[in-house]
């Protein structure tokens, strides 16, 4: 009996390593979107979109 067929409808454990290593992996990778997050956030608004969003609301209220 080949490998496969021995293990069909049998579910696998986990490999402790292999799941603490992704754990840690994922954890990485959010840290840094926070960071980008937050840098990203934390920049001013340039002059020239807050002139096109005012432009785009007074279009708006003028419908």
């Amino acid at each position: 009996m080949s490998y496969r067929a021995s293990t069909m409808g049998k579910e696998a454990k986990p490999d402790p390593d292999t799941e603490r290593s992704r754990k840690v992996r994922q954890k990485r990778i959010g840290d840094q979107l926070r960071r980008l997050y937050d840098d990203v956030t934390s920049e001013p608004v340039p002059d020239e979109f807050l002139s096109l969003l005012e432009q785009a609301d007074n279009s708006s209220k003028q419908k």
